[in-house]
């Protein structure tokens, strides 16, 4: 089915995502580039056992269901209390980040650090933003698969509700027949039977008349 496909297709992104970040924090290299990394990637993780989550849930499938609420609390939640440890432990200073949002250079627009930073922050927002499109193309293909498969479903009782009217009319037809059938083997044997009392009586009365005759002579 459809949806069984999608299912499993989002399980093995599932998968490969989680293997990326346990490789990551396996590693003796735990920077801020990699935590941010595993965060990214756990954020793909999540997304896909939300999805498979849903589509158990529209498919009827308890154990899909549980196996995604598991993924969900069981792998997802641990790993990102710890992404989570270590990007806090990569902060830097509360005083010193605060002095550096609001120092002003002599002359800014010639500084190249607030132009990166403007554009690391234009970056990750339209990265916010490619993400966002595509979880909703995500949410749009399984709505459309979802619809398509309920459309199939529905054909397919409607064909079975008129099979089954269908059947029940031959069964009907069937009955008659047969009740029709029985009812013209009852006339025919009462007839034979009024013809075997006919020739009975009729031999009897011969065998009367032959009897008289010769008790006569």
């Amino acid at each position: 089915m459809v949806t069984s496909e999608a299912y499993e297709e989002y399980k093995r992104e599932y998968t490969s995502s989680l293997s990326r970040i346990r490789n990551h924090l396996a590693s003796s290299k735990r920077d801020k580039a990699v935590m941010i990394e595993c965060d990214r990637l756990l954020s793909d993780a999540k997304r896909c056992a939300t999805a498979m989550q849903a589509m158990a849930e529209i498919e009827g499938n308890a154990h899909r269901t549980n196996e995604a609420q598991n993924l969900l609390t069981k792998d997802i939640a641990p790993l990102a209390k710890e992404i989570n440890r270590q990007l806090s432990k990569s902060k830097p200073n509360t005083n010193a980040e605060r002095e550096e949002l609001f120092y002003q250079a002599p002359d800014i627009e010639s500084s190249e650090h607030p132009r990166s930073d403007m554009d690391s922050l234009i970056q990750n927002s339209d990265d916010l933003l490619q993400e966002s499109r595509s979880i909703l193309a995500d949410t749009e293909e399984i709505g459309t698969r979802t619809l398509q498969q309920m459309g199939r479903q529905r054909e397919q009782i409607e064909n079975s509700n008129q099979h089954l009217t269908a059947l029940q009319a031959a069964t009907q037809q069937a009955k008659t027949i047969l009740g029709s059938m029985a009812y013209r083997a009852w006339k025919s044997k009462m007839a034979l039977y009024g013809m075997i009392a006919t020739l009975l009586a009729a031999n009897g009365y011969v065998l009367y008349l032959i009897y008289k005759k010769h008790s006569k002579h």
